[in-house]
């Protein structure tokens, strides 16, 4: 008999010691399985769905799995961990690499589902594509970052144990779309967004009218674009058309279109071997936004479509020449200015050293200006796209926890957080059994000097802070536990590069809740504030605060009075604690690390960060 499973039970998968198997089959017609020697039997109901689970003494494999006519092959018993949210839990390790490539290895112990990216508004879907990757050779550099770094240290306390990973994470996606609408429909303005795109081809018509605006404006920048590619390496080339400009200078810069920039420098003399066309060099470009071309010697080295990534490459020797060469970068901005971002690395590395690209000033031309794109519309922002297309097909896998990292799509409405991942908690836990959900903290991020981090919410700043506060809001939610990653962002950077901070963070809080190992898995937390009259002073007393320090400078905490004014103020560390004179006036809150991107982290003495948080001041 015929009968069909859904994509993740598939080769090389990991299942766990009690696993629930379903498919689909001829309604009321009995199904038959076998795994590990062991006969199961079921019957189809009466929509031709059918479940059993299957139950292992011992983690390994390979296994056979056999239902039906299905058998499945490379199957193995092990630890697997739901992994959820936006696009840093989808980031791949080959944005990683760059600095952390030493510390990703081949393991075949672990393997990963990443269930296929989209949306669904009208229905929500019984299967979603994918398949089962080996953590080996080639499928590293796209595997999610966060999800390896978090089993390869999972196995530290797990030893020789299959580790299985389904992941459901898409960049932009805010907590809303990964509930279902039965939630949703309690909140109307989320429900108002949903029944926006419900209509059947509502989606996909301005999808594609969006996609083909954005071509249509690229098609007139380049009509009107220069062209400066075809004539800027040649000797005679007219060079009044061109300014000299400091690389990260953007003054005049136009406000939408095309900036080309263009520079020489000089390969010393075989630095290294470097004679083989097989030898390659790297450039690091940094970030650009919104795209960015770069030329090397007249050949095209690297496109980069979109203003995330980092542009880097590298390029093979015979690209280059000993002495001097040319680099020449078209930078696109569409929706936003065109801007080469600072704070990042802009240098070519070769077997002899490195020369950097922002030492002597560039030559630039505007290519043109036209007006700013209006981007193609983005619905992983609402609500129940995710979930229904993605997450809702793979309820009920048998998996030993989740991890999440979610909420820079929820910044610009932070208040609701908590309400909304305690029920995303708690429908996990419906389908899930009653796991233990482990949630990433937001990473610091947005420049500190270019707001006042005096002003908290409403001010610049603020947003972030406040989304930061509501997540630690949800450690009351029941067996629960939040990574703290205050110190892992770029200020510059959506998308910080150290995803192993933030694995191995969330891997302790696991090692500890999940496999009983006696460890300290938490930064100080605030226990209580306490202000002292008589001292004119407030104590902020911490657990987990053992051997408290900061690494460069002092604590500051933010202190509220109750005349409305707010004040930062330096605190020292005593023991445990921290303690502030407050002078005359009376507190009655303190904020730490009320700042998108606070500039000094306190640590315990394990290494750990405190989580930012605002507190009421105890008499």
């Amino acid at each position: 008999m015929k009968i069909e499973l859904p994509a993740i039970f598939s080769d090389g998968m990991v299942i766990g010691k009690n696993a629930k198997i379903w498919g689909w089959a001829q309604a009321n017609k009995p199904i038959s399985a076998e795994f590990c020697g062991k006969k199961y039997e079921t019957l189809a109901d009466r929509t031709g769905r059918f479940e059993f689970t299957v139950k292992s003494k011992n983690f390994g494999g390979p296994h056979n799995l056999t239902v039906a006519d299905k058998t499945i092959s490379d199957v193995y018993v092990g630890h697997v961990w739901l992994c959820a949210g936006q696009s840093n839990m989808e980031a791949p390790l080959a944005r990683s690499r760059p600095n952390l490539g030493e510390y990703v290895l081949d393991d075949p112990q672990i393997r990963m589902f990443q269930a296929e990216k989209g949306l669904s508004f009208g229905r929500v879907r019984r299967n979603v594509n994918g398949e089962w990757r080996t953590a080996c050779g080639e499928a590293l550099n796209q595997m999610f970052a966060v999800p390896y770094f978090f089993a390869r240290n999972i196995a530290q306390r797990t030893g020789n144990v299959p580790i299985g990973l389904v992941c459901v994470a898409a960049g932009g996606t805010s907590i809303e779309g990964f509930l279902p609408e039965k939630i949703i429909s309690e909140y109307p303005e989320a429900a108002e967004m949903l029944a926006s795109v419900k209509t059947p081809g509502t989606v996909e018509n301005a999808t594609s009218d969006g996609d083909k605006a954005v071509r249509d404006w690229h098609a007139t920048l380049d009509a009107k674009d220069l062209g400066l590619t075809e004539n800027w390496a040649s000797p005679a080339y007219d060079d009044s058309l061109w300014e000299s400009r400091a690389l990260l200078d953007f003054t005049n810069y136009p406000s939408h279109g095309s900036v080309w920039l263009r520079k020489k420098f000089v390969l010393p003399e075989n630095p290294g071997k470097y004679t083989r066309a097989t030898d390659k060099f790297t450039l690091n470009f940094g970030r650009v936004e919104d795209s960015v071309t770069v030329y090397i010697n007249g050949e095209k080295v690297t496109n980069v479509g979109y203003m995330y990534p980092p542009c880097r490459c590298d390029i093979p020797a015979s690209f280059l020449r000993e002495g001097e060469n040319t680099v020449a970068v078209r930078v696109i901005g569409d929706v936003h200015n065109p801007r080469i971002v600072p704070g990042k690395e802009y240098a070519l590395i070769h077997p002899g050293g490195r020369i950097d690209l922002t030492v002597e000033k560039w030559k630039y031309c505007v290519g043109a200006e036209v007006a700013a794109c209006v981007p193609s519309p983005w619905f992983f922002s609402h609500p129940c796209g995710v979930y229904n297309f993605m997450l809702a097909p793979l309820l009920g896998y048998s998996v030993e926890g989740l991890i999440w990292y979610q909420g820079e799509s929820n910044t610009n409405r932070p208040h609701s957080y908590k309400t909304l991942f305690s029920r995303f908690v708690s429908h996990i836990r419906e389908n899930f059994g009653k796991i233990p959900v482990i949630y990433t903290q937001l990473a610091n991020y947005i420049d500190p000097h270019s707001y006042d981090t005096v002003g908290g919410f409403g001010a610049p700043g603020g947003y972030w802070a406040v989304l930061r506060e509501q997540q630690r809001q949800c450690l009351s939610i029941p067996n629960t536990a939040m990574a703290v990653t205050i110190d892992c962002g770029e200020y510059n950077d959506l998308h910080p590069w150290d995803k192993k901070t933030v694995g191995d963070r969330l891997a302790l809080h696991a090692r500890r809740m999940v496999y009983g190992e006696d460890i300290v898995s938490d930064g100080p937390a605030v226990a209580k504030v306490v202000y002292i009259p008589e001292d004119k002073k407030i104590v902020v007393h911490f657990a987990n605060g053992e051997s408290l320090w900061v690494k460069d400078g002092h604590p500051t905490i933010m202190v509220l009075y109750t005349d409305g004014t707010i004040h930062n103020l330096y605190a020292a560390i005593c023991g445990n604690t921290l303690a502030a004179p407050v002078g005359t006036k009376e507190p009655r809150a303190i904020r730490f690390g009320w700042a998108d991107c606070p500039v000094t982290p306190l640590y315990n003495a394990y290494g750990l960060p405190a989580s930012p948080f605002e507190e009421v001041i105890k008499k």
